[in-house]
């Protein structure tokens, strides 16, 4: 098992060592600790396990956005966000945005978009 842990911090480790990810925390100061330990154990405890959506790809996502999202910093007036973040996926080897977010289920059924959802009007195509 700790060799196997060794192999999974290792491949997290380098997900979060690509230059855009690393570039926001030396820019930024964000800490990649907790996303790099949230990788190993959903990787190791095999969680977040989706077809085609590696957990490494879910700790980067959720590491990208908070990238991006716009922060304070202690003496600083003006917020603060690191929008050189985009493109991630390729380096990591993760799909792209539109690749992970599929409108239609397994089920095969078309699902409303947010948008006719909120309308409230959507016609369920059967």
């Amino acid at each position: 098992i700790n060799a196997e842990y060794g192999e999974v911090r290792e491949e997290c480790e380098k997900v979060f060592a690509t230059p855009k990810l690393a570039a926001c925390a030396a820019e930024t100061g964000v800490s990649q600790e907790v996303y790099i330990s949230g990788c190993v154990y959903d990787e190791c405890s095999g969680l977040m396990g989706v077809p085609g959506l590696p957990p490494k790809c879910v700790a980067a996502q959720a590491y990208a956005t908070t990238c991006a999202k716009s922060t304070w910093q202690r003496g600083d007036p003006l917020p603060f966000s690191y929008e050189d973040v985009a493109g991630w996926e390729e380096e990591v080897g993760c799909p792209l945005e539109d690749e992970r977010f599929d409108p239609v289920l397994s089920t095969g059924c078309p699902q409303p978009s947010i948008e006719e959802e909120l309308q409230g009007n959507f016609k369920w195509r059967i």
